[in-house]
């Protein structure tokens, strides 16, 4: 009796023993995130202005100040647009990058590290290439163009180029980390799976569709909520790229509630803008996960 005893209290410390390691990194950053969420949304039902005394309560005034605002609702159209179009591109890209690591069988870890690249710069360098890319006088695009006999196009300064640019700057900057989920969502298949179907007489694209994809909804549901959440915060590509321009063009939330608290310095509008932003980023995780939830 006391032997099973001790052999299952052995078990139950082997079994614990990975969660207890990461037990304190766990509620260090937990502690973080929670005490800043918290007293952002906190803030959010005060009145907490540099150019005004006093920090009333205001319930949900700050809320209705952005209801009647046309930059709040211009901000979170062009954030919607954004994050729509920065994922689509994002999940198309990162599959293919996943797909083509894959399959391939020389200098593997070659390519795998080159994939990290655009996850190991930081936003504002990656904010820079593109602006030297895209510039309307010396940008590589436009130097390409009349040399090709075309007229330079102002991207930064056109708003719906302006708007594409940086939907192609935050999906190059956010798919290495998505590749790599969707890449080990591929490696965990069973080849004999893929063996048998195209033995079957099934066409590389029905054995993608019909057969990697199901089998990876897991991971395309990781992918995606990543992306999400990413492109809804994504500040540091975008302000140094376009500062919100030409006009308000590419003012997305996040830019627009760095601009309420740090240049108005309504921090509490700020706040309210923080809260929405969260709001957004869990409707969606927990919509994108649902609707990729493994049926086994």
């Amino acid at each position: 009796m006391a032997a099973r005893t001790n052999n299952k209290w052995l078990a139950l410390q082997r079994a614990s023993a990975p969660y207890l390691l990461i037990l304190p990194a766990l509620a260090f950053v937990v502690g973080v995130l929670a005490y800043s969420v918290l007293y952002g949304v906190g803030m959010s039902f005060f009145r907490v202005d540099l150019t005004r005394p006093g920090t009333p309560f205001v319930g949900l005034g700050n809320y209705a100040t952005l209801y009647a605002s046309p930059e709040f609702w211009n901000s979170l159209t062009r954030s919607l647009i954004f994050v729509f179009f920065s994922v689509v591109l994002g999940l198309v890209l990162s599959m293919s990058f996943a797909y083509a690591l894959y399959r391939t069988r020389r200098f593997s870890g070659f390519f795998k590290g080159l994939t990290l690249i655009p996850y190991l710069v930081s936003g504002i360098a990656t904010a820079i290439m593109f602006r030297f890319i895209f510039s309307g006088n010396v940008g590589l695009v436009n130097q390409i163009l009349q040399a090709m006999g075309f007229e330079r196009v102002l991207f930064l300064s056109s708003p719906n180029w302006a708007l594409t640019i940086i939907i192609l700057a935050n999906a190059w900057f956010i798919i290495p980390f998505s590749t790599l989920v969707l890449l080990a969502g591929l490696q965990s298949l069973d080849p004999e799976i893929l063996e048998a179907a195209r033995a079957d007489g099934a066409t590389g694209i029905r054995v993608f569709f019909q057969i990697i994809v199901p089998l990876i909804k897991p991971m395309l549901g990781i992918a995606l909520v990543w992306m999400s959440f990413a492109s809804f915060n994504m500040f540091d590509v975008v302000l140094p790229l376009t500062g919100g321009g030409p006009g308000n063009a590419t003012e997305v939330l996040a830019v627009h509630m760095y601009r309420v608290g740090f240049e108005f310095l309504r921090y509490s509008e700020g706040s309210a803008i923080m809260t929405v932003i969260l709001i957004l980023n869990i409707v969606t995780s927990v919509t994108l996960l649902r609707i990729f939830h493994s049926e086994e």
